[in-house]
């Protein structure tokens, strides 16, 4: 079912102003005849005044509105800076106390690698000594055997004999 459309003020176009040449002559002029045509030219200056927006209002209106919009993305990236820092203060108490856990730890560690490092040397120690004296024993035990069955035995200046031929 079609429906009718009504105008409004605002889509219809103003009025043309009145004059009195427009006026039909009735041949008796009366003074609410005078006073209409002045009144009608009133009433359209006022109209076309309150459709049209001067441009200080504009600017003030638009000003305005910059102006709020400026102010909150300012405040927005206020308030995420501050987030942002405090993010940032938190990851640093971590990563100062991370810190101070693997400093500990390493120096547990030191420890033990010095403790594990001497009981090396120590041992190194007594098998150099266990080594040395298993060769002087077998160095020994062949000088004994080469006298036994009668060799001679080569001293330094027979050895430098031998290397200078």
């Amino acid at each position: 079912m079609p429906s009718t459309v009504e105008t409004t003020a605002a889509m219809t176009d103003p009025a043309e102003e009145f004059t009195p040449a427009d006026a039909p002559d009735t041949g008796s002029a009366t003074a609410a005849d005078v006073a209409a045509p002045a009144a009608a030219s009133v009433l359209a200056s006022d109209a076309a005044t309150r459709r049209s927006i001067s441009p200080g209002v504009v600017i003030s209106l638009f000003g305005g509105l910059v102006t709020t919009l400026l102010g909150a993305l300012i405040g927005l990236m206020m308030w995420q800076f501050s987030s942002l820092g405090s993010r940032i203060e938190a990851q640093g108490v971590r990563i100062d106390n991370l810190g101070a856990e693997l400093r500990a730890e390493i120096g547990g560690l030191r420890s033990e690698v010095q403790s594990e490092i001497g009981g090396l040397r120590a041992e190194m120690r007594e098998g150099f000594r266990a080594v040395n004296a298993t060769l002087l024993d077998h160095t020994d035990r062949l000088a004994r055997l080469e006298a036994a069955t009668g060799l001679p035995r080569i001293t330094d200046a027979d050895a430098a004999r031998e290397d200078g031929r």
